[in-house]
This record gives C-alpha cells, structure tokens and sequence, in this order.
C-alpha cells in the first residue's frame, strides 16, 4: 500500500523532513498569525470583527475566535476581499437555498488558482500515472473549473484526458481504454450502469455524498478502486482525498486548517462529530477564516493504515438547516 502522495508534497511545503504533528502545528499558527495581520490590514469585515481581539498565542486560543459562516459570504462577501477587483481572475457564483437569500459570491485570485491546481496535482499521484487515459464528467467548458483544472493538473502527470458528460461516456469507452473516471458521485454511477461492460481501474469521486452503496455499485460495475474527495468552492475547490488505505480523506494541511465545533461552538472529544469550520491559510484574494462551512463531519489525528499522519476527515455530510 502506498503512502498519501500528499505527504512528501505537505512536507515540503512545510520545511520538514520528516511528519511531526507538532512541527506541522506550529507551522500552522505561524501562518494563521500572518494571515490575521494581513486580513487586518486588508479586509473590511476582518479589519472589524479582529478590532479588539489579542494577539494569537495559540492554536487553542484560535478556537475562541469568532466564526463566519454563509450569512458574512451573501452579505459581507466583498468586504472579505484583501485584493482590488483587477487582482480577482475568477468569481464563483452559488446559489442559495430558498428564493429570496442572495447568492455566494467567492473571489480567486490567480495565486488562489494555482494553488488548488497544485493540489490536485499532488493528491492524484495515488490514483494514477503517466501514460493512463482518463475521462472526466466534472464541467469542464468553464476555465479554472473543477474539471478545467483537473484536466490540466493531469495533464502535466502525463494523462491523456477526455472530458464529457454522462451521455456522451459511451463514445469514449468505445474508443479508448479508460484507466481513470473522475466526476459527481451520482454521475459516475449513472456513467458505469451504462457502460459496465467496460473496466475501470480507478475512480474520484466528489461534489456529493458517496454512500456505501454507490462505493460498492461502482466495485461491482467496473471492478474499480474508488477515492473519495471531500472539497467545497469555500476551499478552494480542492480539500481532502482518500489513498489506498480508504480509511478517511487526508487534507491539504499546508492550505487549509480544519476544526470541527459541537453545537456550542466549542471543539468536542477527538475523533467526535460536529460541524467542520476551516480556515484557508495561503488564499490572498478572499481569504476564509473560521468559515462554518455547514458540513458536519469526524477528523482524526491518528496514523493513517498507509503510514501517513496527515489529518483525516472520515466521513462529512451536509447539515439539516431549517430556514
């Protein structure tokens, strides 16, 4: 069983020759202290909301400060902004549920971008190598989208990259061998039922919740290995993937600084459910600091069966809100 191939990538990153978890931690507080001063400085609504707040002494500490949650992002979203409108490259627009809620607006700068390209360069090393064909059912049209940019950070491992949708799939499993499907959970299903005359060798799914039946439906159909993603456009798009060992998904902890917070805002017991709120640590142009992201999840700091000691988050879902 191979290691998460974003171990050696996160520690590289971070400086470090070999995973302590202590070391990887104080890194985090070194960059969660700079990114409060630039937010400071930069953002309208951290510039308030940091006002009267004392300097950062600890990660422990960090957990007391105040959250933002979907409400800042429709209302607030352009005072969270520490670039000018000329540095922003892309704006995603989300939809909200209900008719009359303002849409979320999230700004990237190109540095932002290429940050999540470098990502999904690194995370799917475990899931395939040079000289595989892959197909990819995520929108692709759109540049910098999830598929434009999984396309491209393929790519560059050598794929050869094919995107479609659901009803155009069957084309290409008739014309090339397919190593690799990439796409929505509920997609990919709909894509094996169609063509599960064809084998697959591996699959990423992401966008929704992969549910032990569609795992096993996918198993079944196309006799692939399949790696759950756990991402959100708050993220960055990218945010934490399955290696071989499929025992929870490691996160991109050189970018991204997840918490998970019972129902009175405070952490609960190591390895319990509760909501997972993040912080980016490296995004300049919007940046999201303790961001309620409305997922409820479990992570875990324990070793990981593929020997990584990257956090994991084991599972996530959407949270019943009512409105």
């Amino acid at each position: 069983m191979k290691r998460s191939s974003l171990d050696q990538w996160i520690l590289d990153k971070h400086g470090l020759d070999t995973f302590d978890r202590e070391a990887v931690r104080s890194w985090q507080l070194a960059r969660i202290r700079e990114l409060i001063a630039y937010v400071k400085e930069k953002s309208r609504l951290y510039g308030g909301l940091y006002a009267d707040l004392d300097p950062l002494e600890s990660l422990e500490a960090f957990s007391t400060f105040p959250t933002i949650g979907s409400h800042e992002l429709t209302e607030r979203g352009r005072d969270m902004l520490c670039v000018s409108q000329s540095q922003i490259d892309r704006i995603v627009t989300l939809q909200t549920s209900g008719t009359t809620q303002k849409p979320k607006r999230v700004f990237f700068t190109r540095q932002d971008i290429d940050l999540t390209l470098d990502f999904f360069q690194h995370g799917m090393k475990t899931l395939c190598g040079p000289g595989d064909r892959a197909l990819i059912l995520f929108p692709a049209a759109t540049p910098d989208s999830v598929g434009a940019l999984l396309s491209t950070a393929l790519r560059r491992l050598g794929l050869k990259v094919h995107c479609s949708g659901v009803e155009e799939a069957e084309d290409v499993f008739t014309s090339f061998p397919i190593d690799l499907v990439c796409g929505p959970a509920s997609w990919v299903v709909e894509a094996a039922e169609k063509n599960s005359r064809f084998t697959v060798r591996s699959v990423l799914t992401s966008s929704e919740v992969l549910d032990r039946p569609m795992r096993e439906a996918l198993q079944h159909l196309w006799g692939a290995e399949v790696f759950d993603h756990f991402g959100m456009t708050e993220t960055g798009l990218g945010g934490a993937v399955e290696c071989e060992a499929h025992e929870g998904m490691h996160i991109r902890e050189n970018d991204l600084y997840f918490e998970v917070l019972d129902a009175n805002g405070r952490p609960p017991p190591l390895d319990h459910e509760g909501e997972l709120v993040v912080t980016t640590l490296t995004r300049r142009g919007m940046p999201f600091i303790r961001y309620r992201t409305g997922d409820r999840g479990v992570m875990t700091e324990r070793a990981c069966l593929c020997g990584s000691r990257i956090q994991r988050i084991m599972w996530a879902r959407r949270m019943e809100r009512v409105t």
